[in-house]
């Protein structure tokens, strides 16, 4: 079946028609058996930078269900999230299910494995708990697990001392380096003060969080186009939990209005700014998370991009729908830029060639 795609980019009067083929974009060809699109806007779908699809919602966050990861990551397709870059957990759930998982009932995924820190350095007995013996092991192993990905915990409250980093700049750029061998990626998780700057200092690729980058972080970061995924909203889930008015709470708001300040300075400095759920909303809800960076003061284009393009563009690969492309596409009844919410409502998604909603 000859399945043909009208695909107007937001903002635009005009677009490229694609016709689907063998589950891939052609140049359009004869008379096609379905026509989708006219009148909708597409983009090469939505992108969750820090996903968790082996978190349970709502539930004990060491549940080890590999078949609701399965149904989340299914639920994240239907809602047009077609790339995911998962962060890690303490199980390997993600990585199982992108190789059992056939590709139009999950995102194109790139993934961590399991999480890493320190001894009293995370959640107890979740991560791999690494020591100055076993710290390139461990880093190794990682990254042979991983599907593009090795995600460090950079920093954790302790108690009676809040936020203490866990990692130094050397082993940050010895991470690096270890990872760079296979071909992954390193992720940090920081929330204190000092741990963003170690970890843009050191070469890492993408900070998670990074309430407390600094202007002078900006331009070492742009300059190699690292990323940055602030996760607004579950920012804000942590000062709930912990109280506005708890010396955390206060903390974290204090890196929100610095979030706030940066965004678009960071944008502007060539930062791949992100969005990402982490584990307080879905990633079938990162949409949530645009239309919040957008209520911190990021222009609408910018948060448009963040949680598509520029995903997309962060980690080489193409926007557009070249033919022979793997055919993939999510479409809006209206356009995003003039009402970013619509995001949450797609009317149709083509994931590996097939209309899927």
């Amino acid at each position: 079946m000859r399945v043909r795609v009208h695909l107007r980019s937001p903002g635009r009067v005009d677009g490229v028609v694609r016709d689907i083929v063998d589950g891939r974009w052609a140049e359009p060809e004869g008379i096609a058996e379905q026509t989708l699109g006219e009148k909708s806007i597409a983009l090469p779908g939505l992108v969750d930078s820090h996903a968790h699809f082996a978190a349970p919602i709502g539930k004990d966050w060491q549940s080890d269900d590999y078949e609701e990861a399965v149904g989340r990551a299914r639920q994240a397709v239907l809602a047009g999230v077609l790339l995911a870059l998962d962060k890690g957990w303490s199980n390997l759930h993600t990585i199982r299910l992108i190789e059992e998982v056939a590709p139009h009932l999950r995102p194109e995924v790139e993934a961590a494995g399991i999480i890493n820190a320190v001894e009293g350095g995370y959640w107890p007995d979740f991560a791999r708990e690494l020591t100055s013996a076993t710290f390139e092991e461990g880093i190794r192993r990682s990254a042979d697990e991983g599907k593009g990905w090795v995600k460090l915990i950079g920093d954790w409250p302790r108690r009676g001392q809040g936020p203490v980093v866990n990692f130094d700049e050397d082993q940050l750029r010895r991470a690096v380096e270890l990872a760079s061998e296979s071909g992954s990626k390193v992720a940090i998780h920081t929330m204190a003060r000092e741990a963003p700057s170690l970890a843009v200092e050191a070469g890492v690729h993408s900070i998670e969080h990074g309430l407390f980058l600094s202007r002078n972080d900006l331009v070492p970061l742009g300059e190699r186009a690292g990323m940055w995924v602030p996760t607004i909203i579950r920012t804000e889930a942590v000062v709930q939990q912990l109280g506005p008015e708890s010396s955390g709470g206060k903390l974290l708001l204090e890196g929100l209005e610095n979030v706030r300040e940066l965004m678009p300075e960071a944008a502007e400095a060539g930062v791949n700014l992100l969005a990402g759920t982490d584990v307080t909303v879905g990633a079938h809800d990162v949409a949530l998370e645009a239309s919040r960076m957008v209520e911190y003061g990021l222009p609408v284009p910018l948060a448009l991009r963040a949680v598509s393009w520029d995903g997309y563009t962060a980690t080489g690969r193409s926007t557009g729908y070249e033919p022979g492309e793997e055919a993939n596409a999510v479409l809006f009844p209206n356009d995003p830029l003039d009402d970013i919410s619509v995001l949450r409502h797609p009317e149709l998604v083509i994931r590996a060639g097939r209309v899927i909603s």
